[in-house]
């Protein structure tokens, strides 16, 4: 089968050239990104710190040990115990099931600068994926109302006690502005 190369557009080009730029100005390599003023699709407005330098891999193998291990008398549910017995059963299953759903072309559409940090070549739309250390909200988003089965609360309820629950990613068009070691990034 062959696969189709993508070009990189000029503007990716450019934001490419600043994220490579403000990590080789760093001694060490950037591990941390402060994003202030981020504005997600729901309208909410945050500043965030963003550590790209942990490992998600190490981070899922801590959570099965976490939920293998967890006295769930030990903290306060809003689910049945039932339901929380099932929500871990099959968090544990989903960390251990290898991803099958990254294809080909989702992956040649991005050009990676670093580990967690990627451009897509043809928007330019730059994205950070990394563990948020810190999230302080400025404007409350309005986010819709979601009626979510009882397995899924359960499920949620446990991944608030999780690393990999606070692995996001962001992505930041043209005219925002990051810090990355000190260095200020206008895209």
């Amino acid at each position: 089968m062959k696969t189709e190369t993508m070009t990189i557009s000029q503007k990716a080009l450019q934001v490419i050239a600043l994220v490579k730029n403000a990590i080789q100005s760093s001694p060490t390599g950037v591990s941390f990104f402060s994003l202030k003023n981020y504005t997600n699709k729901f309208g909410e407005v945050t500043d965030n710190l963003i550590n790209i330098g942990i490992n998600y891999e190490t981070s899922k193998k801590q959570d099965i040990e976490f939920l293998e291990n967890i006295n769930l008398t030990e903290h306060e549910f809003k689910s049945t115990q039932n339901d929380i017995v099932d929500a871990k059963r099959e968090l544990i299953a989903a960390f251990l099931k290898p991803d099958e759903n990254r294809s080909n072309g989702q992956i040649e559409a991005y050009e990676t600068i670093c580990k967690g940090v990627k451009v897509h070549k043809e928007t330019g739309l730059l994205y950070i994926y990394g563990y948020r250390v810190s999230k302080k909200v400025l404007v409350e988003g309005n986010y819709p109302k979601v009626n979510s089965k009882a397995l899924t609360i359960a499920k949620n309820e446990l991944r608030k006690l999780l690393k990999t629950g606070k692995f996001t990613q962001y992505s930041i068009e043209v005219g925002n502005t990051l810090k990355a070691k000190g260095e200020t990034i206008e895209l």
